[in-house]
């Protein structure tokens, strides 16, 4: 390679770190005119274009890098444009056909357990996953999708381990806490999201099978977000209340008309103002948002009648910790520390199921007072 050329690759990159994609890829389509067996100018190409935003366009060229010299960068690059193009099957072929140099990178397994997941290959996925965390033990994101992949093969034990078994404890302390304005955007389009909705359906079912031919009154939602809980309560409901922060999800709650009261502000400390008393409290996908659950189990035994029931759903912790830090903002709780906050509380459990939660598994559980 020719000393001129060696910089103008070199300074492509920089442009490309500039974000000065335009210029980056005009430079390059000139190194390729130059030399157009170099692998890594089509790479750089590829790469330019994903960072544009035109991961469709970046394809061909990363194609084209792969079949001159493949790579780890150069089919990493790939697998991240098809990853934005939702190409779970692209990604699967992709690493099957560079099988040996694949199975070398934690990133690309990593990637490739991914899209095994997506398309329903769990048993594959786990193979995959698993040798992605041989090679980065430390790894979350692998470790996530590896409890996603059991908890759908119904393997719910190693789900909890694979998901909390390396999860930091949380210290105590403040919590971090979701900026109302993040919830806020959530709120636009949230319902066009299945899982959510699946979330209201997962909580209901436990319900219903954990209290047999009990009927819904005066129910308290801790979360509503949207309201999809609510509007799925039956009949039997004659009282909806709820609690949320964000204006954005209340005011959608509102508009569906299902909620005698809805209450703004932020949990745990919002609940001293509600008054009871209620004969049911539920709260789904919301209580991960919590390191310390006491204020919560608190307000439900002082708000619930005797006999009251509590169902919630969190993120789920090894059994051998209390509490996990997930993400910033996000924790999960194991068995154990929900048994021992029920009965400092004055409630029994009912049941603690293992089942996907957003996505990775959780504990969806039920108690009653007294």
């Amino acid at each position: 390679m020719s000393e001129g050329l060696e910089q103008d690759i070199e300074l492509s990159v920089n442009l490309i770190r500039a974000g000065r994609l335009d210029d980056a890829l005009a430079l390059l389509e000139r190194c390729r005119a130059a030399q157009p067996d170099n692998p890594n100018i089509p790479r750089l190409i590829g790469e330019a274009l994903v960072h544009a935003g035109r991961n469709l366009d970046a394809c061909a060229p990363l194609v084209a890098s792969l079949r001159l010299q493949p790579t780890p960068p150069g089919l990493r690059a790939l697998l991240i444009a098809q990853f934005n193009l939702n190409d779970n099957q692209g990604i699967i072929d992709g690493c099957s056909h560079f099988r040996d140099m694949a199975w070398e990178d934690a990133d690309i397994v990593g990637l490739w357990g991914f899209a095994l997941n997506n398309t329903g290959r769990f048993a594959e996925a786990v193979d995959v996953l698993r040798r992605a965390l041989e090679l980065h033990p430390d790894a979350f994101k692998p470790r996530r999708n590896l409890s996603f992949s059991l908890a759908y093969l119904g393997r719910m034990e190693e789900a909890v381990e694979a998901f909390g078994g390396a999860l930091p404890p949380w210290g105590g302390g403040g919590e971090e806490t979701r900026p109302v304005e993040q919830l806020d955007a959530v709120a636009q389009g949230y319902d066009a999201n299945s899982l959510h909705d699946s979330f209201s359906v997962r909580l209901l079912r436990l319900y219903m099978e954990t209290f047999p031919g009990r009927r819904l009154k005066r129910v308290l939602e801790l979360g509503t977000g949207t309201g999809l809980l609510a509007s799925r309560l039956p009949a039997s409901a004659t009282r909806v209340d709820g609690v949320e922060l964000s204006p954005a999800m209340l005011a959608q709650a509102r508009a569906r008309k299902v909620y005698d009261l809805l209450i703004e502000g932020a949990m745990p400390g919002i609940l001293a103002s509600v008054e009871g008393p209620y004969d049911t409290i539920l709260s789904s996908c919301v209580l991960y948002h919590f390191a310390d659950l006491r204020p919560f189990f608190a307000e439900a035994a002082r708000l619930l009648e005797p006999g009251g029931a509590f169902a919630f759903s969190v993120d789920c912790m090894v059994d051998a910790h209390e509490i996990a830090v997930t993400n910033p903002g996000e924790y999960a709780h194991s068995r154990p520390y929900l048994r021992r906050l029920a009965v400092a509380t004055g409630f029994r459990e009912a049941a603690i199921e293992i089942d996907v939660h957003r996505g990775p598994p959780g504990f969806w559980c039920a108690f009653k007072k007294g």
